[in-house]
């Protein structure tokens, strides 16, 4: 699992490892997913290259959803689990760390705004 290519500049800018923002995108994107009955490709998106962004994981699914995958994509079991499932979870995982990368950049955005509510609450080393 990695980024897309597109999300490399965001998360290289974030303040923070790319690799933590991968990994947390999965996270969230494995705490409500459910592994459908059928096989969706997965995208022909560009990743991301830097190989300390990649993580490999194990991941729970439903054996009678994998199964029937399995029964019409890899009746023999050959090809990798992972490869019969990434393209139900590539996706979500994509979406989610472009959600990570909004709510960085507007955090930092209000951090930056002298007029954000919290920044009203903060002291002067001036006095």
């Amino acid at each position: 699992m990695t980024a897309l290519e597109r999300q490399a500049a965001a998360l290289n800018a974030s303040g923070v490892n790319p690799a933590h923002v991968v990994r947390a995108a999965l996270r969230r994107a494995t705490r409500h997913w459910q592994l459908k009955p059928e096989f969706v490709p997965p995208r022909s998106d560009r990743t991301a290259k830097p190989a300390s962004w990649r993580m490999r994981t194990t991941v729970a699914v439903d054996a009678e959803a994998l199964t029937a995958i399995m029964a019409i994509e890899d009746p023999l079991d050959v090809c990798s689990k992972w490869s019969l499932i990434r393209g139900q979870l590539e996706p979500l995982v994509w979406q989610e760390i472009d959600k990570i990368l909004a709510e960085l950049t507007g955090a930092r955005a209000q951090s930056e705004d002298p007029h954000a509510p919290d920044a009203a609450n903060k002291t002067s080393d001036d006095g």
